[in-house]
């Protein structure tokens, strides 16, 4: 079948076409004035009017549509709202403004212009990879599996046995739910170092492509980036917002108006792209308007669902949430609930009387179905994941494979989950030497600080307490620097284990697992070398893995032999410049010094 969303693009081109000239900014900012000039064109004044990042309704007037699969108006409504408590049980507020009263564009240009600046001196950002679900999750196969569950779950709310139609728009779905529980920077999305299942969002576009998606692949890519982008923005303010500092959602937060904030929900939601892909068969052309108000009130019947549950205050961005002068906080919250209740009774009211096709009617009020019935809140009510049973097991198995994630991705992940968990009395805890624990710490304050624009943390350095005996001489710098170098060398935890392991010490023996355990499992140096993938420095975790090994395994026998710095030959019979030498870095096999 051929498209079904408006034909309102400025991009006229094919969305691989797409995907492709987007893929080539290096630069957040860059990336995301080059998504709005595909969605809106040149000529965009990026002001309220702008409806890449606002959403301006057409004028309310009778219906003009007779459509024989038109919904029937909702049987929670705004003559039935008082008779339950949802968000506070105000009920319904007449004539609640829809229109927007912060432009969002110089609110993301800021932030957006800082990250830029920032990961020009760091490949990795404070925030980036962290975890976001509340759910104690150890890895990230874990956290991306359950993403493609809720995946599975959200579909058979909204279409029923008709839930696995589309491969492809299932797999969609699912990479517009991971950047709720992952903080992903929007370039690691485009760069395609991000996949899931080891499919990219751009073999996921190709795919449409193929199927003869047309122009929704487009809305869909564009609307995704955005997506990422809003959630980014997010997550890298996250602190300035509780600390009440000029985050984006603070101000927006400020007035008892929550247009701007309902707006905002739902980019980061990407409920628009979902309700293509849910639209997609129910009428020749999907109106912009339907499109806009399914995709908003999806997150609002959300989020009134989950206030019935007292879910809801556990979001760590309520859209509800005030900012506003002290002493009138309370009251402005509670104004700020009322408004956002009632904009959805409003909007329900719109999407019944103006021929919506019942299939994007009821995705629309869906939030009061699955937040009942889903995993994914059930969870958050817990504070930890449920086990995934055995017919869902089936269906993941089928519709996206056996591996979520990729070594880069796991690394990455377990980087944060030392840092997160690195003072836990559980089961679970690191098993990564105190040592290196404190100079991944180091790292990650030096990570904060960058991004607070201030100078690196100047406190004292954990890594000097390493065991640092015997790296003042030639012997110990070339032999760090050759374990510091494997870390190009590995692409997966088993790699790096085998170069670990061919490592020769001064006595002339090899590293032993063993003695490898003895720092750290597996997966901790398995996350110390992705750190140094990603954002290598003179204190990056890798090279302090380098120091300590050699400090704790072979500084203390050093010390007894006679070093070849002297002017004596190794064991080998060789000078220095051409002793210790091993076949992996700069090829040296080390001997007795």
């Amino acid at each position: 079948m051929g498209p079904v969303t408006p034909d309102n693009l400025a991009y006229r081109g094919s969305a691989l076409d797409a995907f492709d000239e987007l893929a080539s900014n290096q630069k957040s900012l860059g990336l995301f004035h080059a998504t709005h000039v595909m969605w809106c064109g040149d000529s965009c004044s990026r002001d309220l009017g702008c409806p890449f990042l606002h959403y301006t309704r057409p004028r309310s007037g009778p219906p003009t549509i007779t459509n024989p699969t038109q919904a029937p108006r909702h049987r929670y409504n705004k003559h039935t709202a008082n008779l339950f408590t949802l968000m506070g049980g105000e009920g319904y507020q007449a004539g609640v403004s829809q229109k927007h009263r912060v432009n969002f564009w110089p609110l993301c240009e800021d932030v957006l212009q800082k990250v830029d600046q920032a990961r020009e001196r760091s490949g990795l950002l404070f925030c980036d990879y962290t975890d976001w679900t509340k759910k104690q999750d150890h890895c990230s196969e874990m956290t991306v599996r359950n993403a493609c569950r809720d995946t599975v779950q959200w579909m058979a709310a909204w279409c029923g046995s008709e839930y696995n139609a589309t491969q492809v728009g299932m797999r969609t779905v699912a990479a517009v739910t991971i950047p709720d529980d992952l903080c992903i920077p929007p370039l690691d999305l485009m760069h395609q170092r991000f996949r899931i299942y080891g499919l990219s969002l751009r073999d996921l576009i190709e795919e449409m492509v193929k199927e003869g998606w047309g122009r929704d692949a487009t809305h869909i890519l564009l609307a995704t980036i955005r997506q990422y982008f809003v959630q980014y923005i997010e997550k890298v303010e996250f602190k300035d917002t509780i600390n009440e500092n000029d985050s984006f959602h603070t101000q927006i937060s400020r007035t008892n108006e929550v247009w701007d904030s309902i707006v905002y929900r739902t980019h980061s939601a990407n409920t628009y792209a979902t309700a293509v892909i849910v639209g997609r068969g129910s009428v020749p052309t999907l109106q912009e308007d339907w499109l806009a108000c399914c995709s908003i009130n999806c997150c609002l019947s959300m989020d009134l669902a989950k206030s019935a549950l007292s879910i809801y205050e556990q979001d760590n961005h309520m859209p509800t949430a005030s900012f506003g002068i002290p002493k009138t906080r309370r009251g402005l919250h509670k104004q700020r609930k009322t408004r956002y209740h009632s904009v959805y009774l409003d909007l329900e009211d719109d999407i019944a009387n103006n021929g919506c096709p019942e299939l994007l009617a009821h995705f629309a009020s869906s939030g009061f179905l699955y937040v009942q019935l889903h995993h994914r809140y059930l969870e958050r009510g817990l504070g930890r994941r449920i086990p995934v049973h055995k017919p869902m097991a089936a269906v993941l198995h089928s519709k996206f494979g056996d591996k979520p994630t990729d070594a880069w991705l796991d690394g990455i992940f377990h980087l944060r989950w030392l840092m997160e968990n690195y003072s836990s009395e559980n089961e679970s805890r690191p098993t990564l030497c105190p040592d290196l624990l404190a100079a991944c710490l180091k790292r990650k304050r030096q990570r904060q600080s960058l991004w607070n624009l201030q100078r690196a943390d100047n406190t004292t350095d954990p890594t000097s307490q390493l065991h640092n005996q015997g790296t003042h001489c030639q012997c110990a710098t070339d032999w760090i620097a050759d374990v510091h170098m494997l870390s190009r060398q590995a692409s997966n935890p088993d790699e790096l284990q085998k170069l670990l392991t061919s490592v020769i010490t001064q006595d002339s023996a090899k590293l032993s697992i063993e003695q490898l355990n003895t720092v750290g499992s597996r997966d901790d140096l398995w996350a110390l070398c992705v750190a140094c993938q990603v954002d290598c420095s003179d204190d990056c975790e890798w090279l302090a893995f380098a120091k300590y090994t050699w400090g704790r395994l072979c500084s203390a026998s050093h010390t007894t032999q006679i070093c070849p710095e002297s002017g004596l030959q190794t064991k080998s019979g060789r000078g220095h410049n051409e002793g210790l030498t091993v076949g992996i870095g700069r090829n040296k096999m080390y001997g007795k010094c």
